[in-house]
Formats: C-alpha cells, sequence, structure tokens
C-alpha cells in the first residue's frame, strides 16, 4: 500500500513546466522533445489543450511531465503552444556588419538555420556580433549597405540558447563608399571558421576579416591559409577590417626585396614551435660567411624554405637574402638542403621502397635495411615537382616522432634512380624477412626416425635417414620471388627451424649461404588424426577448401607424456619436409576447434558411402572420404566430402555402399561436408578363412587387406570356429594398434540336423513302456556338406528331445 500511496502522490504533484518541441504525431498520440533535459516524452492528444488539427511537427509547446500510474514512465500533459524566442524590451544600438542574403526555408529546419547577416554592437567595451536574417528587418522593401546604424531587439532563443537581432530598424544611412586609387595587398595568415588575418604588404601589422567580404560567388574552400589577396580598410567601432576582398594571383604579394646572390650556409638552430606567448614567427638561425669574410647570423622562417622537409642542425643549406621592404629587416630565404650535408654530418640514410601510397596526405616505406614499415608524409620528399608511385625507390632518414607514441617515421627523402638503388643495396647487408621453405637437414638419424622401423605389410613408410642438404628460404627481393640457403648453424635463437616458419635474416651480396637467421613466427598447423596404425599414422590438416595433403606422423613426436591419441582427435604441429614428403613434429594435443569452423544444420538425411577414409598402402592414404545423398525415393543425390572428424563412432569401418545416416555443415566459405555421420547397420558377415591357436582370419575385404583379423575372446558363446564358418561380426579399428579388426563375433550355421531329420522326429509316436530307440539310419555331415562326424563328446540323451547348441 505504501507503494502505492507513494506513486499516486508523484502522480498528483505537478512539475515545472518544460519546453519542448513537437517531434512524432501518430492518429491519436504523439512524442515530445524536450530542449532542456534531452528526453522524449510521449503525450495523448487530449492532452493538447488547443486544436490539435493545428499541431504540427516542429512547434514549440510547454508542457508537464507526471508518471504514468500503469507503465511507471514519465509523460507529457497539459500541453500549451508557447513561443520560441524570448524578445528583450529594450532597444540597442548597432552597425549592420555583413548584410544578410540568405532567407530561411519553410519547414522544420529551425535549429539548424543560422542567418548569414551580421549586427555588431559595443557592450561595457567588448564588441558583439548578432546573426540576423531578411526577415528580421522591419521595413524589408529598404536595403541596408554594411556600416549603416541601426536599433534592434535582443531576442534568445529558448531551444538553443542562441542570439539574434530581430526588429532592426535603420536608423542612419551609411556614407557612400568613395572609390579611391589605393587598395591594400596581404596574404591570409590565420583562419578560423568564417573569419581570420591578413597579413599586410604595407605595414607589420595584420588586418580582421570576415569570410563573406569575398562576395557571394567565393567557395569557402578556396579561402585558405597562403592566399594572396587585395582589399579595403573600413572602421568599424574603432577597428580597422578588411572588406570587398578580391584573390590575387600568385607571386602578386612581394613582402620582400631578394638580393639574388646565392649564399652557403650551416644550420645553427633548427625551427621551433611556435608559442602564443612568443609571438616570434622567425625562428630558425644559421650562419654563413659575408663578402668580406666575417661569419654573420640569420634568422628564417617557415615559409622561407623552398619545401616542407625537415631541417636539422649542422645542416648545410643554401640561400639568398631578404629585406623586408616594411622594416628592413634582413633574414635568410629560399633555403634549400644540399647534398654534400649528408656526407659531411655523416647521417644515418636508410633505403627503402613505397609500400602504399596516399597522394594527399603521404604513404608507408618498406626498409630494405631491416625490413620494416615506417610512414612518411608528401612533405618530407626534397622535390616540388615529384611523381612518387608504388615501388619506386627512396633513400631517407629516420626520426622519432614524440607526438605519436615514439613512432619512427621518414624523413628528407629523395628519389632514386634504379642504378643508384642497385649500386646501394650492393654496398649494404641487408636484414630481410623470409619463409623456411625447407628446413636443414645435417645427415644424421632423427629421434623420431629411430622408431619409425617397419613392423609388418601394412606399416607406414617413413623416411629414417636425412641426408645432409641445407634449408631453403623463399623471400622477395626487387619485386622478385627468390630463394636462399641457410645451414643450422646460422640459427640465432632457436635449436630448429620448421617449413612454413617466419624468419629474419642478413643477406650479404655475393654470399649464397643467408647468415644470422633469427625466427619471427613459429609456423603452427592444426590438423585432426585420420588413420592410426601402430603409433604412426596421418593427419588430416583443417582447411576449408583446396587440395588437403595427408601429413606423416608418429607417436614419438608428440610433446607431454603419457600421450593416449584417438582418431578425430585435434593436434597442433609443426612440419619438415624430407623426401618430398611432409613429417609432423612437435605435436601437441589440443582442444577440438573443428566446430568453430563449419554450422551443422538440422536436418538428418540418408546416404550411402561411395569412398570411405582409408589407408591406400604405406605410402598413400585417403583422408577425405566422400557419401552420396539418397532421397525419400532412392534416387542418388549430391555428393558430400567427410573427414574423420565428421564420424560419430569413430571405432566404426565405412566402407563403399555402406547406408549411413548424415547432417550436413556449411563452413565460413559456405562449402559443404558431411558430419555427424552414423552407420545403419553395422553387422557384417563373412565366412571364416583361417583359425591359428587364440586368433584367425575371416574373409572380408577390409581398406587395404582383403581379410580381417579376430580373436577368440571375441567370439560369442564360447563356439570353436573353424574355417568356411559363416559369421557375423562388427568391424572396428583396433584401440591399441588402430588396425582393422573383428569383434563381436556370432556363428551363423549352428550346425542343427537337418530339417527332414526334425520334421520325422517330431511325426513319430514313442511307447513309454518299451521306449523304442532311434536308429542312425547314416552319420551326420558338417555345415559343409563335406567333413563327417561329430566334433565334439556325445553325451546319452531322451528319445524325442533335441539338445540345444
Amino acid at each position: 500500500m505504501n507503494n502505492i500511496n507513494s506513486v499516486e502522490e508523484s502522480t498528483s504533484i505537478k512539475s515545472q513546466r518544460e519546453l519542448g518541441i513537437i517531434e512524432k504525431l501518430c492518429p491519436t498520440y504523439g512524442f515530445v522533445y524536450c530542449c532542456h533535459r534531452d528526453g522524449r516524452y510521449f503525450f495523448h492528444f487530449s492532452e493538447y489543450k488547443n486544436d490539435i488539427q493545428q499541431a504540427k511537427i516542429g512547434d514549440v509547446v510547454e508542457f508537464e511531465t507526471i508518471i504514468d500510474k500503469r507503465k511507471q514512465k514519465p509523460v507529457a500533459v497539459n500541453i500549451t503552444p508557447a513561443s520560441p524566442e524570448i524578445v528583450g524590451e529594450n532597444r540597442v544600438e548597432g552597425t549592420i556588419a555583413v548584410v544578410a542574403r540568405q532567407t530561411q526555408n519553410n519547414g522544420f529546419d529551425h535549429l539548424n538555420f543560422m542567418p548569414d547577416g551580421k549586427v555588431t554592437y559595443v557592450k561595457k567595451g567588448e564588441t558583439y556580433f548578432l546573426p540576423y536574417g531578411p526577415s528580421d528587418l522591419q521595413d524589408s522593401t529598404k536595403s541596408v549597405n554594411v556600416g549603416d546604424q541601426v536599433t534592434f531587439n535582443v531576442s534568445q532563443d529558448r531551444r538553443t540558447n542562441q542570439f539574434f537581432a530581430r526588429n532592426i530598424v535603420v536608423m542612419e544611412k551609411s556614407a557612400p563608399a568613395v572609390s579611391t586609387a589605393k587598395r591594400f595587398r596581404g596574404v591570409i595568415s590565420t583562419m578560423k571558421d568564417s573569419f581570420g588575418f591578413i597579413e599586410r604588404e604595407d605595414a607589420l601589422k595584420e588586418i580582421f576579416f570576415h569570410i563573406t567580404e569575398f562576395g557571394p560567388d567565393i567557395a569557402a574552400n578556396v579561402v585558405q591559409l597562403g592566399v594572396e589577396v587585395e582589399f579595403d580598410i573600413q572602421n568599424r567601432h574603432n577597428k580597422d577590417v578588411a572588406s570587398n576582398i578580391v584573390i590575387l594571383p600568385k607571386g602578386t604579394v612581394q613582402f620582400d626585396e631578394i638580393d639574388k646572390t646565392p649564399y652557403i650556409g650551416r644550420i645553427t638552430q633548427p625551427l621551433q614551435m611556435k608559442t602564443k606567448k612568443s609571438g616570434d614567427i622567425l625562428t630558425g638561425r644559421l650562419l654563413y660567411d659575408t663578402s668580406d669574410k666575417k661569419m654573420a647570423e640569420l634568422s628564417f622562417g617557415e615559409r622561407d624554405r623552398c619545401g616542407l622537409y625537415t631541417l636539422l642542425e649542422n645542416d648545410i643549406v643554401q640561400f639568398v637574402i631578404a629585406k623586408d621592404k616594411r622594416d628592413g629587416m634582413t633574414r635568410a630565404t629560399q633555403i634549400s638542403l644540399l647534398d654534400q650535408s649528408f656526407l659531411k654530418t655523416k647521417e644515418h640514410r636508410e633505403i627503402g621502397t613505397v609500400l602504399q601510397l596516399d597522394n594527399e596526405i603521404g604513404g608507408c616505406i618498406q626498409c630494405i635495411t631491416s625490413d620494416q614499415i615506417v610512414p612518411f608524409r608528401c612533405s618530407e620528399v626534397m622535390k616540388d615537382d615529384f611523381q612518387i608511385s608504388e615501388g619506386d625507390p627512396l633513400e631517407f632518414s629516420l626520426a622519432i616522432n614524440s607526438n605519436n607514441g615514439n613512432v619512427p617515421h621518414a624523413i628528407r627523402i629523395k628519389l632514386l634512380t634504379k642504378d643508384n638503388f642497385r649500386s646501394m643495396i650492393n654496398s649494404h647487408d641487408f636484414r630481410i624477412t623470409g619463409i623456411v621453405e625447407r628446413d636443414p637437414q645435417d645427415g644424421h638419424t632423427s629421434t623420431e626416425s629411430k622408431a619409425q622401423q617397419t613392423n609388418g605389410n601394412d606399416s607406414i613408410s617413413i623416411p629414417t635417414c636425412r641426408q645432409s642438404e641445407p634449408g631453403i628460404i623463399r623471400y622477395i627481393w626487387d619485386d622478385k620471388e627468390a630463394i636462399i640457403q641457410f645451414s643450422t648453424t646460422n640459427i640465432s635463437n632457436t635449436s630448429a627451424l620448421y617449413c612454413g616458419d617466419k624468419v629474419e635474416f642478413t643477406l650479404i651480396p655475393g654470399n649464397k649461404l643467408a647468415t644470422n637467421v633469427m625466427l619471427i613466427e613459429r609456423n603452427r598447423l592444426r590438423g585432426c588424426i585420420a588413420i592410426i596404425r601402430e603409433g604412426k599414422g596421418f593427419i588430416e590438416e583443417n582447411k576449408l577448401s583446396g587440395n588437403i595433403e595427408p601429413i606423416v606422423f608418429t607417436i614419438n613426436s608428440f610433446t607431454g607424456d603419457n600421450i593416449q591419441i584417438e582418431l578425430g582427435d585435434e593436434v597442433e604441429f609443426s612440419i619438415r619436409k624430407i623426401s618430398n614428403r611432409f613429417i609432423a613434429e612437435n605435436i601437441l594435443k589440443v582442444p577440438s576447434t573443428i566446430n568453430n569452423f563449419y554450422s551443422i544444420l538440422p536436418t538428418t538425411y540418408r546416404g550411402r558411402v561411395v569412398s570411405p577414409v582409408r589407408l591406400i598402402n604405406n605410402d598413400e592414404c585417403e583422408v577425405l572420404g566422400r557419401i552420396q545423398k539418397i532421397t525419400d525415393d532412392g534416387t542418388p543425390g549430391e555428393c558430400y566430402t567427410y573427414s574423420m572428424t565428421g564420424v560419430k563412432n569413430k571405432r566404426v569401418i565405412l566402407l563403399p555402399n555402406d547406408s549411413v545416416t548424415f547432417c550436413i555443415a556449411v563452413g565460413r566459405d559456405y562449402s559443404k561436408r558431411a558430419v555427424n555421420i552414423i552407420l545403419e547397420n553395422e553387422i557384417r558377415k563373412g565366412k571364416i578363412d583361417t583359425v591359428k591357436g587364440q586368433f584367425g582370419f575371416i574373409d572380408f575385404p577390409c581398406e587395404e587387406n582383403k581379410k580381417i583379423f579376430f580373436h577368440n575372446s571375441e567370439v560369442d558363446a564360447g563356439f570353436d570356429l573353424r574355417p568356411g564358418d559363416e559369421v557375423e561380426f562388427y568391424a572396428q579399428y583396433n584401440v591399441k594398434t588402430g588396425k582393422p579388426c573383428a569383434s563381436k563375433l556370432r556363428r551363423v550355421n549352428n550346425l542343427q540336423r537337418p530339417d527332414r531329420l526334425i520334421t520325422k522326429l517330431k511325426t513319430i509316436n514313442f511307447d513309454e513302456n518299451t521306449r523304442q530307440k532311434l536308429v542312425i539310419v547314416r552319420q551326420p555331415r558338417n555345415a559343409d556338406e563335406k567333413s563327417k562326424g561329430f566334433t565334439n563328446a556325445r553325451i546319452e540323451r531322451a528319445p524325442g528331445v533335441l539338445i540345444k547348441s
């Protein structure tokens, strides 16, 4: 009850009135946007106190908020139309600074519309500018000009708190501009939004301007730093401003008188970052020899360089001397860096090629000597009319950018010809990145090879002798693929390298072997155990598409203790290439991730095995099989590949034409394969071929063999099997050896009496007193109709009663 009372109390108390805008109108309700709280409130038409038919989107309203009892959310009530502005009563005197030209569009765009006219007035010694539009003039038929004295009311938009000039009345027209012969010239030195400053050619000072003084036909992006202009000067509120501005051709404005005599000098102080307090734009210093053999110092600024590339201390430069016409001050200008500067300062220079290019900003350079990728800006190229394209050779220096996390970047960039590039390459040792294509083989027998001796006819053959061969690294040089050899003695930071490992090495021109080979990234592959044979087998590499080449492994290549592997287990490994065959090493059992690559569809299908996963011979196998879908009417359909990971019971042996059920999995590349494969009938039939003591073989084709092994412990009911017996069994892979074997054997022919004898016995009437005995007409024959006689000991039984086998 307390909660209900509190809600009622909160809904009954009216909050203060808010200002908002109608944002959305529906058939019976709408939404109001609150200007001050940045909220959106629901309202019903019944809460609108005026004619709701007159309301439209964008109208300014006042409202109160209460908490809705049902939804416990704030809603707007008691809504009334309101004025969007508060207009002051006092009239203010001012001057037209910019004539308004843009007319406000109809429709709801009041918040985004900003008039382009400007009225200026002074209050307490500060100058203010207020926007106004043509509709704010009381007499819109009369034109106004810049400098007209006006009075107006100051209004404040209640939604945005922006101030405007309203109800403008012209009190005194400005005197018409008198055409004078003198016009002023200068260069735009500062820009901010729609105004800036011009550095004057006739005086050592700057003058304010507004972008509207360029006229309505000038695009805003044309007015930028460095543009040369011509203008008039007007006095507004006792301050000079530029008006009637016209853009001049480049080179028209001349601040200096330049002596064309070239001088050689040395930079003693590079350009410094200009601070707000200093105001000094000539922050650079250089020394040079005057004509009378004396040392003199000159200052220079940003615009005195021939390019925007970096100048460093002790650089040797060429320049000319400029004398400012305004104050007679001399400085160095047209400064260019000389090539001899790099030789004298012994500056470390890198060479590389353009890896990526953005003509407007810069790009990235691939360093040849260190294989490092560094960014650069086009302004650092030491040539104005340059044309850089990707792959072009460059010479540059490296500098640390403290404003970007101490990341090195290229400065003082020179373009190289291909002949100069090749000659510089031949005189350097380079660090290059490459991929190991073949690991070095030192002619010894590896540890895993010692256990890879053949055991029987069906064992997997793995090369045991590693001939002495150097390794091979494949790399990119001068946009071409190349290879280089290396040996184990050249490996520096690891004991062994494997195929696919990413390495960095030193390339010495004229040397046929890579030196100082360092591992950068180990190439670790993932795959699943597809076939196991007595501690050896094949791995299926995890790939979504393409040819999947089986990779040989041995159990001794696994890392860790007590390794127990089964078919379908996922592993991570490195590879070696021996005798053109890939061998897995450093194998690690890992959690399965195959489901991350495929999405299993829920529908289950029937199908038949076209080709199973199998071992063909000692050197070949098929790690991918195929299953054909069978439709409901028995028509063969599409074929899907499958691997050992897709079989539910991985010990079951699948054979051609086996009936199975399966689902379809779709990979990230939209490839499909069969998964969740279940053999419909696991019972197999065959005849005993041979029996040797406690084991034997069944005449049954399986993989590369025509016979399948069984042990007597797998025979049900303890029957003694003989050659020729028909048996039913389950064909599975042995847990220990991985070989196919038969389990749960059951004899089909139980050597019962012929049906004719059983029928005859059932029709004979026995005399219980005399107990007539059966007379043997002939000895029984075995199931093969060849061997005779009983094999088991005979026991006495009652006539007419059969002994159960």
